[in-house]
């Protein structure tokens, strides 16, 4: 990894330049062989990191006024973001961490698409290697920027519906104006579908993209656009690769000592988890760690010996207690954004509902939750259900399964294009009550103001005018 980063074009850090897309270029080594190339794609903490301003909007978190001072990395941002304010970053020279990370890698990954075909050197699978990665990677980028910035896929609206700046070229001074969420989605899709023959079918390191993963990105992707069998397809093709649950009765916490210091025997760094198809993390790791509580509403859905909850909080996290009660701490002690058996499962299993197959939906639901309750514990779904209630279940396992990853936030945005699933979500804040409606402007975050200034093409989203 040294040696990667002896070698990097780019370096993706987080401060200000004067480029419309607001990333430094750094360096003076140029990469000229294809393991110079690929190894600009083994930069772990440049790929890991995905988006941390997801998790603050949704409705299965909840934060006091009188404590979200103590809140890491900034409480007004974190504020801004859970109030649904029209910006998160309200200062014209505030760097936003998710724009410039995915904006950073969709450059390093452009950086090879556009020379790795001429690289020196004879590896014909590291060269489609690192091709298949990098249009893997920019994919992932393109996928998360256009459901934060733009509205969910619809094709009603989607050929007008703004989304972001498409760069497909490693040239940070060309200023574009927004892509439409129509033109990301394609490129996505056809990024995806040619990385698929490109990649292994499982990687050395989970960070790595895959066929599994690029099958499960695929299954997600076609899952937002409302195409469940080619969603349910691509989910099949990664579980047949990678299929692995954990199994909570198996693990508890380390006796005699704090709970935040994790599980006897459970993986404590990613690389080691197996349900990790495709490793993504928050860029914020400390997100929820302090201040910040699972809604009561969510809390009452998991039923008696649900180990989920069991592994979600802890009554101290290591900065000493919250005021008002046991602290969100991920078994993992990191957020997740990527792709995982679990996730694949559920996506497979709303497929299934959606296409009018409840008892196999049920199936994959009661697959999955056997692995999460206590011994003798776990009561299996009724396989007899409507494709209505099957779905409602799917639903409900995913907010109980996915709690504290990134996609509880997009999920409520598709949700509300259905009547049924539909919803307000309301804030107490210090006795004042907060209401998001599924027709509020600020579902789409609002593009930070920096990068409005670098841009002059650029639209902003409209704003509800909360201040």
């Amino acid at each position: 990894m040294k040696k990667m980063l002896n070698l990097l074009l780019v370096a993706t850090l987080l401060t200000g330049c004067d480029k419309y897309i607001d990333i430094n270029e750094k360096g003076k080594v140029i990469p000229k062989t294809i393991k110079d190339y690929y190894q600009l794609m083994c930069d772990y903490d440049g790929f890991i990191y995905s988006t941390a301003d997801a998790f603050l909007g949704n409705d299965e978190i909840k934060v006091y006024k009188d404590e979200v001072n103590k809140i890491f990395f900034g409480a007004d941002y974190f504020a801004n973001g859970y109030l649904w304010k029209d910006y998160i970053m309200i200062n014209n020279n505030d760097n936003n961490r998710d724009w410039n990370t995915l904006y950073s890698q969709i450059y390093v990954c452009n950086v090879v698409l556009d020379k790795i075909d001429v690289a020196l050197g004879s590896d014909e699978v590291l060269r489609n290697k690192a091709k298949g990665e990098a249009l893997a990677q920019r994919a992932y980028a393109y996928f998360i920027l256009a459901n934060l910035y733009g509205k969910h896929y619809n094709p009603a609206s989607y050929a007008t519906d703004l989304a972001v700046p498409l760069y497909l070229k490693p040239d940070i001074n060309d200023a574009k104006a927004r892509a439409t969420v129509k033109d990301v989605y394609e490129l996505v899709e056809k990024d995806l579908k040619t990385a698929l023959d490109l990649l292994p079918a499982t990687p050395e390191f989970n960070y790595h993209p895959s066929k599994a993963g690029v099958n499960g990105l695929l299954a997600k992707v076609y899952l937002y656009e409302g195409k469940y069998e080619l969603a349910r397809t691509h989910a099949d093709a990664a579980l047949q690769i990678s299929n692995y649950l954990y199994d909570f009765k198996a693990y508890d916490y380390i006796p005699g000592v704090p709970k935040f210091l994790g599980l006897a025997g459970f993986p404590n760094r990613p690389s080691d988890n197996r349900e990790a198809v495709w490793h993504k993390e928050s860029n914020n790791k400390l997100i929820y760690m302090v201040a910040v509580y699972m809604t009561d509403q969510l809390k009452a859905l998991y039923v008696d010996g649900d180990r989920r909850l069991y592994f979600m909080e802890i009554e101290s996290p290591p900065f000493g207690a919250n005021l008002h009660g046991n602290a969100i701490w991920p078994k993992e002690r990191f957020f997740k954004c990527g792709v995982t058996t679990p996730d694949l499962y559920l996506v497979r299993a709303e497929c299934n509902a959606r296409l009018s197959e409840p008892g196999k939906a049920i199936d994959d639901l009661n697959l999955l939750r056997e692995k999460r309750f206590n011994a003798g514990k776990f009561v299996a779904l009724n396989r007899n259900q409507s494709d209505l209630d099957a779905l409602k279940l799917v639903l409900r396992e995913r907010r109980l399964e996915l709690f504290s990853e990134c996609w509880r936030w997009f999920d409520l945005k598709r949700l509300n294009l259905d009547p049924r699933f539909k919803q307000n979500i309301s804030r107490d804040w210090g006795g004042e009550t907060i209401t998001l409606t599924p027709e509020s402007k600020n579902y789409l975050l609002a593009i930070p103001k920096k990068v409005m200034g670098l841009n002059p093409l650029l639209e902003q989203n409209p704003r509800d005018n909360r201040q």
